[in-house]
């Protein structure tokens, strides 16, 4: 009964000094909010691309050229096919362009190979002399089923500075978006020939996408070693490993920057709990002279804070899912998203949980405690009639 009491009279003196209280819960707010949203972020996008993992092939093959990933011959691929275990062997021409000046992928593919998790808003698959494009690409294009889109291929030569671009005109036969929608919302899909040619490549592709059966991977893979030394190959199983380490450093990156913020606001939150101080003196001398207890006092403290940090954390953690669902993210999703604009053309992924909520909560009320904990004992210590004057 007495610590309900007690909290009673905490959520009293909340009511009574609301300028303080909204003044400690707008500065966590400011706090917690991109805290919140950028661990969704971070979680949807880590999840985003396990699904591009998952869904990919087991093996992608490549030659070493100097270190780095070069062409193999497209005929490889009827080699690989008979492989013990090999379920398929796609060849593939993947390439950075751009497109009206904006960077795009293009991605070709053999008919028939395209992937189950395309869904097309309008149109279907690429014919002889049209392509696919995502649906961000799209919208920022201002682009349609039956619209015209020049691609550049290289360039031709450079007259007074400026670049003469050799390019090809294509139909756009479909718009398509995907469930890892990041990496589709500027992908471009055309005919492996076709991308063969445009990036004049013919007998070459950039790689090889191997589907193996379950269980047989570690045989493929040194079957296809033997086959030439100088193969390059990827599995999903390291695709999955350089995933996890990527986003775990940059996840560890980021909480460790926002610890050394959430530091730098405690004396922010020292001077607003301190907001009315002599007014605080006041009330806990009052307080002492009526028989409350040195411990009862700090109790009292500790319930104001902790309904503080739970209305600052439920408030952020709405404002956060407000601002990444609704309002998609502006101005953060860059952050965690390479190349994403300040407004993000594609829906940008997050995850929200409770695991968030509570993080918030701990971190608002280790903070409001670092504010006022000290400055109330210090004066819960001290002789009531000096603490009145």
């Amino acid at each position: 009964m007495r610590h309900f009491n007690l909290f009673y009279a905490a959520a009293r003196n909340i009511e009574r000094n609301k300028t303080r209280g909204l003044l400690v819960i707008s500065c966590l707010s400011a706090i917690l909010v991109p805290f919140i949203s950028a661990l969704a972020l971070l979680e949807g996008v880590r999840l985003q691309a396990g699904i591009s993992v998952e869904s990919g092939a087991d093996i992608y093959l490549t030659m070493d050229m100097y270190g780095r990933n070069g062409m193999v011959p497209a005929a490889l691929a009827g080699e690989i096919k008979k492989i013990d275990g090999v379920v398929k062997a796609v060849p593939r021409v993947a390439g950075r362009i751009y497109v009206e000046g904006m960077p795009a992928v293009l991605l070709g593919l053999p008919a028939g190979s395209f992937p189950p998790s395309l869904s097309f808003v309008k149109g279907g698959l690429p014919d002889e002399d049209g392509i696919v494009v995502g649906r961000g690409i799209a919208r920022k294009l201002g682009l349609d089923t039956g619209s015209r889109l020049s691609i550049g291929t290289r360039i031709q030569a450079i007259i007074d500075h400026i670049p003469y671009v050799q390019k090809r005109v294509y139909t756009v036969s479909g718009i398509f978006d995907a469930e890892s929608s990041i990496w589709t919302s500027n992908l471009i899909l055309m005919d492996v020939e076709e991308a063969v040619s445009l990036f004049e490549m013919e007998g070459f592709v950039t790689d090889i996408a191997v589907f193996v059966k379950e269980n047989e991977i570690g045989q493929v893979v040194e079957d296809i070693q033997r086959m030439n030394s100088y193969f390059r190959i990827q599995t999903k199983a390291i695709a999955r490993k350089a995933v996890v380490t990527g986003f775990n450093r940059k996840g560890g990156l980021f909480t460790a920057m926002y610890v050394v913020a959430f530091a730098t606001a405690i004396p922010l939150i020292l001077m607003i709990s301190g907001y009315g101080f002599s007014e605080r003196k006041k009330e806990i001398g009052i307080l002492k002279v009526t028989g409350w207890q040195t411990y009862e006092v700090l109790e009292m403290v500790f319930f104001e804070n902790m309904i503080l940090s739970l209305i600052a954390a439920s408030l952020s953690f709405i404002l956060s899912y407000v601002w990444v669902r609704f309002f998609n993210a502006p101005f953060i999703g860059g952050i965690f998203i390479a190349g994403a604009e300040q407004m993000p053309a594609f829906t940008v992924p997050a995850l929200f949980s409770w695991m968030q909520l509570f993080l918030s909560f701990f971190f608002s009320i280790v903070l409001t405690l670092s504010g006022s904990i000290y400055s109330s004992w210090k004066t819960a210590v001290i002789p009531p009639a000096e603490a009145v004057k």
